[in-house]
């Protein structure tokens, strides 16, 4: 079960694609993704697409009140869920829209399903 946790401060403006490093973003087999990410403040949006489907709409916002450094847990954000098929490119686009940086906390899970 492959998980990826990242912490990442980005800049006002400024654009982070946190999962683009793991090893795991093209799944060997058929998995299930689950993603929590939570920022330190209002202004963050976020695009998830797995192959060709959109997962969540672009620019969605990402949920304010958590601390540099402290990943997210399933007791407080609600994760998100999608089934992806081997080969499939995992990407997650992050997105400061406020006037300061922020930091961004995640968890990403894959469960192999076969």
């Amino acid at each position: 079960m492959p998980q990826f946790n990242f912490s990442t401060a980005i800049a006002a403006g400024a654009t982070a694609l946190p999962l683009s490093t793991w090893q795991f973003r093209f799944p060997p087999k058929p998995s299930l993704l689950e993603l929590m990410v939570n920022a330190t403040a209002v202004g963050v949006v976020m695009n998830l697409t797995t192959g060709a489907e959109s997962i969540v709409q672009a620019e969605s916002a990402v949920a304010a009140g958590g601390t540099a450094g402290v990943l997210p847990a399933r007791l407080n954000t609600e994760p998100i869920v999608d089934k992806v098929e081997p080969g499939e490119e995992i990407v997650l686009t992050l997105r400061n829209t406020s006037g300061g940086a922020i930091t961004t906390n995640g968890v990403a899970i894959l469960t192999y399903s076969a």
